[in-house]
């Protein structure tokens, strides 16, 4: 897989969801291009990490758990290989 639009959203929905009722395909669209961004330039898991523990407090207003960040984390990067 390489990163993409289309394979950041799909993580992001699918595994990030810190909202988690069963919200529209593309309700985290606005998070993805600076995701695709940091990836794409290179920026480490600490800033990626960052943007979004901080857009899901800060933003959204529904952290998610530390574990669940990492297994997001893990999966964008996987995208890189």
């Amino acid at each position: 897989m390489t990163v993409t639009f289309r394979t950041v959203r799909e993580i992001l929905w699918r595994d990030w969801d810190p909202i988690g009722c069963g919200v529209p395909e593309d309700e985290y669209d606005d998070y993805v291009p600076p995701v695709v961004a940091m990836l794409t330039q290179g920026k480490g898991r600490d800033d990626v990490g960052e943007y979004l523990r901080t857009t899901t407090a800060e933003t959204i207003a529904c952290p998610v758990s530390e574990e669940k960040l990492a297994r997001v984390l893990d999966k964008l990067f996987a995208l890189k290989s």
